[in-house]
């Protein structure tokens, strides 16, 4: 009866020291502070030498410790905050950064390679000399990022695709796969994650039917921060991005007091002198230096826009104000929407039954003429890359 005690007090002695070890990390995550739970014997493990046979053995040494609480806190985190795979994987990066400050990046990379691991995707690890490399499953298209084939699936490198702008190095991989019939890492656009918005006012103003409009509103500042560490992905996902609650219960009111009572036509040329000429025109090279894509949000929030952001914005237009059918034309060097306005003239795009009559949200400036190819384009070809019903 006595051993029996004396093993239950030390068993209870050693699951309150297991409890006690809990930490709590205070994370910036963009407009965010967000607070994370860990367990302190995750920092056990110490740097390994790096090739197969070490790094192999740290994993499993990571997964000795009590991992769950972390896990758990970045999960919870991640359903609250609406998070896709992308922006989770950005928290986990940021929670890690700042967990293991003053400790090596290799250290940093092998426990985001577990935790992913963990989390349920399938994941691959590559080294160099004294450098590793997370790869994550993904069936989604990612440019300007390396990526390899293992297994008959596409693996992207996450370690470098904001930094590696796409080269391809011969990396050792590591033969081992700690799940390998994981879930695939989506980097699709649906929703904005819910974090605190950071309202930014932003006057608008263009001319239509002779008369100047002037609009007064708030977009979310933190879209322009989140957005510009996001990779480069398939061009039409852009589009399907909604605005934030404080952009739509700004503009949305003021653009439906102006198409109150105007016909389908006439709403589509207000949109058109909107997005024309309120916004300056300039392309990303030139401006960013680089492709950067936008979603509509970010046209308030920039200097500067082209086809592809007056698109996405248009587009978002049209399903709140219009909610007519829609098609995406892809021209060599230019985008611009088709809207199945009702058919009271020539000069459509004739696609799945649907008249779509082309309203280029780009140009020329100054001008509510919907309706008509795009100057220059009259001959050129295009591909239809997105439709909406």
């Amino acid at each position: 009866m006595r051993r029996l005690f004396l093993y239950l007090l030390l068993s209870t002695a050693s699951l309150t020291a297991w409890a006690q070890e809990n930490q709590e990390l205070m994370v910036p995550f963009y407009s965010e502070t967000l607070r994370v739970t860990y367990n302190s014997s995750l920092l056990v493990p110490e740097k390994p030498a790096v090739n197969d046979r070490a790094l192999a053995q740290h994993f499993q040494a990571l997964s000795k410790t009590n991992f769950s609480p972390l896990l758990r806190s970045l999960s919870q985190a991640k359903k609250v905050f609406q998070l896709n795979d992308w922006f989770y994987f950005q928290l986990m990066r940021k929670t890690l950064s700042q967990l293991y400050e003053g400790r090596s990046d290799i250290e940093k990379e092998l426990t985001c390679w577990f935790l992913l691991s963990q989390a349920g995707y399938d994941t691959r690890l590559a080294y160099l000399g004294e450098e590793v490399f997370v790869y994550v499953y993904t069936e989604d298209a990612v440019f300007e990022a390396p990526v390899i084939e293992d297994q008959g699936r596409q693996f992207v490198n996450l370690t470098e695709i904001r930094t590696g702008g796409g080269r391809q190095r011969a990396l050792y991989l590591l033969n081992f796969q700690p799940n390998p019939q994981g879930n695939a890492f989506s980097f699709k656009l649906t929703n904005l994650p819910s974090l605190r918005p950071r309202e930014t006012s932003v006057k608008i103003r263009f001319r239509f039917q002779g008369q100047w409009h002037e609009l007064n509103v708030k977009a979310d500042g933190a879209i322009r921060e989140y957005m510009a560490d996001y990779p480069l992905i398939d061009e039409s996902q852009y589009l399907d991005v909604p605005f934030s609650p404080t952009l739509s219960s700004t503009l949305l009111p003021q653009l439906r007091q102006l198409t109150k009572g105007r016909a389908e036509w006439e709403i589509a040329e207000l949109l058109a002198a909107l997005t024309r000429s309120s916004f300056a025109y300039k392309e990303d090279k030139e401006y960013f230096g680089y492709s950067k894509p936008m979603v509509a949000e970010e046209v308030f929030l920039y200097p500067y826009s082209d086809c592809e952001d007056r698109s996405a914005l248009y587009v978002r237009l049209v399903q709140e104000l219009l909610g007519l059918p829609m098609i995406i034309l892809a021209y060599p060097d230019h985008l611009t929407v088709g809207v199945a306005l009702p058919q009271t003239k020539g000069g459509f795009v004739r696609y799945k039954s649907k008249a779509y009559y082309i309203c280029d949200p780009t140009g020329p400036a100054n001008s509510a003429v919907v309706g008509e190819v795009p100057e220059g384009y009259e001959d050129t070809p295009f591909d239809i890359i997105k439709e909406y019903k």
